[in-house]
């Protein structure tokens, strides 16, 4: 069967070798992004939360980012242990809560920028008791599911890791405004707090100077009371 097809000049073509050379180039530069630029890279520990005691985290957060975390049990069985959570916004108000659970997960976007805090205690009391918790909590880009990703939009392994170094170039830009903001109400708070001191000074100083001077009044009228002057 002949299929007609346009002439093309010669010239280098990218082969299967050429392409896979090209995604694990893509992969390696989208890591070096992720754990060099992104400051926003995912939390997963286990830690140990003491019977009574309550353990917070924190995570500063960008209006309009998604945060996604799992937590569970991790002591054996995870039956003979519950654990409670609360997620608070940085107006404390409440984004999720769970109690008496053995795992669980949050969603939510950002509805404002700030430090969102994550708190997890044991719901019931026992003398020298620990439960051991695992979590996990990513953030921006690392929330996303890529191969829900990559069915839903029925793109290939190339367009995907090219979709993944686009939405870090944008983590990254949004990151930088984010961080140039707090840079900004930092700036304001030490402009505030350097001339209030100011002012205290000034006061403090203008206070001392009343009181030499009316200990010098009282000690000149004293001795002229005395006649010693």
């Amino acid at each position: 069967m002949v299929s007609l097809s346009e002439p093309r000049l010669p010239g280098p073509t990218l082969g299967r070798e050429g392409e896979m050379d090209s995604i694990l180039l893509l992969s390696l530069l989208l890591i070096l992004l992720n754990f060099s630029l992104l400051p926003a890279t995912p939390l997963a520990f286990v830690f140990h939360i003491p019977s009574g005691r309550v353990k917070c985290l924190t995570e500063d957060l960008a209006a309009g980012v998604l945060s996604v975390a799992h937590f569970r049990v991790a002591d054996d069985p995870p039956s003979a242990h519950k654990i409670s959570a609360s997620v608070s916004d940085p107006n404390g108000e409440i984004v999720h809560n769970a109690e008496s659970v053995e795992s669980g997960q949050f969603a939510f976007e950002a509805g404002i920028a700030g430090r969102y805090t994550a708190c997890f205690w044991s719901p019931k009391f026992q003398l020298d008791a620990a439960v051991s918790l695992d979590f996990e909590w990513k953030t921006g880009i690392f929330a996303k599911v890529w191969t829900s990703v990559a069915k839903k939009e029925k793109i290939d392994v190339m367009e995907l890791e090219l979709k993944k170094l686009e939405l870090v170039i944008d983590s990254i830009h949004e990151e930088m405004i984010f961080l140039h903001q707090r840079e900004a109400e930092t700036q304001r708070l030490n402009q505030s707090t350097t001339s209030g001191m100011g002012w205290l000074s000034l006061l403090s100083l203008i206070v001392c100077l009343g009181v030499a001077g009316l200990q010098l009044w009282h000690l000149k009228t004293y001795f002229e009371r005395a006649k010693i002057l």
